[in-house]
């Protein structure tokens, strides 16, 4: 007889099982059957441990986007001359640290959802503060939108270069981002 697993533990290999199919097959394709029989539970068991896949997705992507709100937030109380460097070392390590769901939210557009308007909300409030702290105490729209660019640099090449070792992609992100920010286009 298999060794009785915990709700905890179910829940867990649901979350994992959930990310490895959505990745694979895009958070709409991937059905609720398909996460229950990839775990060995019945579809009733699932919908025990979540009301659906939307639910599925928020307990997903819930720690990063917590790391994410707090990162920023800490770069808010740095001293000025810190903030972006807070801001984008803490977005990368954080995403860095998080690849898979991280592709998720960038590159699966099934994900923006009416079911999961709320969690998305959350992630685009996110990056409205990181992009607000990266431009600085009353940005004109061009300082804007080279933030909005930094932020990019950070995030993007995460889920485009999933092999590249997370060290060594980082520092390149970091001076992406801050090449962006740093500079004026050649005339």
């Amino acid at each position: 007889m298999p060794p009785k697993t915990e709700p905890g533990d179910t829940r867990s290999r649901i979350i994992e099982t959930a990310r490895e199919l959505f990745a694979a097959q895009t958070y709409r394709a991937a059905s609720m059957r398909d996460i229950a029989e990839r775990v060995g539970i019945s579809k009733p068991s699932l919908y025990h441990h979540f009301r659906g896949k939307s639910e599925i997705l928020a307990a997903l992507v819930a720690a990063p986007i917590e790391q994410l709100a707090a990162t920023v937030e800490a770069a808010a109380a740095l001293p000025a001359d810190q903030v972006r460097q807070g801001v984008l070392t803490g977005c990368a390590d954080v995403m860095l640290a998080h690849r898979d769901t991280m592709a998720l939210l960038l590159r699966d557009a099934s994900v923006y959802g009416d079911e999961t308007t709320e969690i998305m909300s959350s992630v685009v409030r996110v990056i409205e503060q990181a992009v607000a702290l990266l431009a600085g105490p009353d940005p004109d729209w061009r300082a804007r939108v080279r933030a909005a660019q930094a932020l990019a640099a950070v995030a993007d090449p995460i889920t485009q270069f999933p092999d590249i070792p997370a060290a060594a992609l980082r520092a390149e992100l970091l001076r992406g981002a801050a090449a962006v920010l740093a500079t004026d286009p050649p005339r």
